[in-house]
């Protein structure tokens, strides 16, 4: 195996460990999923947005990104409406239920996460990999793009 090969094979296994340590801990703190958290973070991050604007965010189908909106629609979480410029679109925003939720449960993620990285990784190797990491989506989004 080359280097690279070993170096994804680790990351893939590190994104399982702080999937699963962020998902258990919002899941306990405020019964709600790390799907869910994550499409609260994408839909407030853009106002309004379209199921097809979730979808690219958080790299997943159309379909998938459907499905995800209406279990948080069902939390009460998002509202979900016909886009008046499209009317085969739709919308979907964050409720006042579900901003106060992003709000509360972004302390929990942070205090999640910092139990895997803090004490491994001083804040400023904690920023530079997060600046890799910040380049390399981007670059990857450009690719996909041209």
């Amino acid at each position: 195996m080359t280097a690279r090969v070993w170096w994804l094979h680790d990351l893939i296994r590190l994104e399982i460990v702080l999937w699963e340590h962020v998902d258990a801990r919002l899941k306990r703190d405020h019964d709600l999923p790390l799907s869910s958290y994550e499409t609260l973070l994408a839909v407030a991050g853009g106002g309004e947005i379209r199921i097809g604007d979730l979808a690219r965010e958080l790299r997943i189908t159309i379909g998938g990104a459907s499905k995800l909106a209406d279990r948080v629609r069902a939390a009460g979480l998002i509202e979900r409406t016909v886009d008046p410029a499209d009317r085969r679109a739709s919308l979907i925003t964050t409720t006042p239920l579900g901003r106060a939720q992003l709000a509360a449960a972004t302390v929990s993620y942070d205090a999640a996460v910092g139990e895997i990285l803090d004490g491994v990784l001083n804040d400023d190797e904690q920023r530079s990999m997060h600046d890799m990491v910040r380049r390399l989506l981007a670059e990857s989004a450009q690719r996909l793009h041209s």
